[in-house]
């Protein structure tokens, strides 16, 4: 099936996942830790499913944010919900690897997109499009699978609701299943893919990023204390990263 089918069939359950703590406590944290200040920014969000972060950039302070999927389903979701609830978001139903915006942005936010990529090429695609839609002196920002640390034999995450596999040995362009179990019970499954972190690095500098970095995810200290998040921290099955579209010259 292809990526657009898929989210195309999971939409609602995919929605409903993002209700887990782990979305909140450590995701959603890392995630606006890393991009910092957006008040009056301009923001991209290629990959946005069905607008979680979209919104929250909005409410965030961002003067103006779209969001960008492949998914008609998921476009569909983020629409009904600006409709019900306007904040200002705009939606488009589109391929992240070609789209364009009207004008360039300062922010382009890729929250689970680069690691879509099954090779070489299309991680090329994504980062030159990323490149493309931002100003000059604009930033990338992103969440993605930890390619740093793939999963490991008979290690879980499941009383998170979440767990992610792989076949050892681990090559290029193979699958990582993510599997995701709702509040409610629901599963949601899904597959990204493996590509080196060198190859990640060499297609951001190749797109003509600069200043490209992985950034390790972190919890919120104002939540959950204890010792409950210590195995998702210690797996780190997700990465932030950040890179810059430096001004000429």
């Amino acid at each position: 099936m292809t990526r657009k089918a898929v989210y195309d069939a999971i939409a609602d359950r995919y929605r409903d996942s993002k209700q887990l703590p782990f979305r909140y406590v450590i995701e959603g944290y890392t995630l606006f830790r890393t991009l910092g200040d957006l008040k009056n920014r301009s923001v991209l969000d290629l990959a946005c499913g069905e607008g979680f972060y979209t919104r929250q950039f909005r409410q965030a302070g961002a003067a103006e944010v779209t969001g960008v999927d492949v998914s008609r389903a998921m476009v569909e979701l983020a629409q009904a919900e600006e409709r019900a609830r306007p904040i200002g978001c705009r939606y488009v139903c589109a391929d992240a690897a070609t789209f364009t915006p009207p004008a360039p942005v300062d922010i382009v936010a890729a929250v689970y997109l680069l690691n879509y990529a099954r090779n070489r090429a299309e991680l090329d695609g994504f980062c030159c499009a990323c490149f493309v839609a931002l100003r000059p002196g604009g930033r990338l920002v992103g969440f993605n699978d930890n390619v740093r640390r793939p999963p490991r034999p008979g290690e879980s995450l499941a009383k998170y609701g979440f767990e992610r596999t792989v076949d050892w040995p681990l090559r290029e362009g193979d699958p990582i299943r993510y599997r995701i179990t709702n509040p409610d019970g629901q599963l949601v499954e899904f597959d990204n893919y493996y590509l080196e972190p060198a190859t990640y690095e060499a297609a951001m500098r190749g797109a003509g990023f600069t200043d490209f970095e992985w950034i390790d995810p972190v919890k919120d200290p104002s939540e959950w204390a204890g010792s409950f998040w210590d195995d998702m921290l210690a797996q780190a099955p997700f990465t932030a990263f950040s890179a810059f579209r430096r001004n000429p010259g």
